[in-house]
């Protein structure tokens, strides 16, 4: 009888382990994917130059840092002040004494865009640096687009993730 009762008693912890398991194993199917992935829209203006400028121009780039592979994800749009306006150039500019008030090197050159007047970019970064991570996530960076009538950049978003 003790034998019975020792082999029933184990297959009863045994199913209660399984339906633990099964049940704290379980997803939800309306559970929101869990990235670690940094996002933000940064708004792009003569304003925010360094100095500022008057421009009419506007731009919106929306970001995506990946902490995994370093890099950073963007999809931008411009229209520069002036119609007769070319885009000339545009990058991502940071450094360790980066600020919202300050000039910095080119960190990335974007390629690729188009010379008109307007325009919408989208790419990916190689991968950054641990001491460029570090600046970007300090809020040492920002995006400059160049044209040709302000050649020393005409719409400029500081990048605060």
């Amino acid at each position: 009888m003790k034998a019975i009762f020792k082999n029933q008693l184990l297959t009863v912890f045994a199913l209660c382990a399984i339906l633990t398991t099964s049940f704290y194993g379980c997803k939800k199917d309306d559970d929101e994917p869990v990235d670690n992935m940094k996002r933000v829209t940064v708004t792009l203006s003569g304003a925010q130059e360094t100095p500022a400028i008057t421009s009419s121009g506007t731009g919106s780039a929306k970001l995506i840092f990946d902490p995994v592979l370093k890099t950073i994800n963007y999809n931008m749009t411009w229209t520069l002040g002036s119609s007769s306006a070319t885009t000339a150039n545009m990058h991502f500019h940071g450094a360790e004494d980066g600020s919202d008030l300050k000039n910095s090197a080119v960190v990335f050159g974007i390629t690729g865009f188009t010379t008109a007047n307007t325009g919408t970019i989208s790419g990916t970064t190689i991968a950054l640096t641990d001491v460029q991570v570090a600046q970007l996530l300090a809020g040492k960076w920002y995006l400059n687009i160049h044209s040709s009538t302000v050649t020393s950049g005409e719409l400029r978003g500081n990048i605060k993730f």
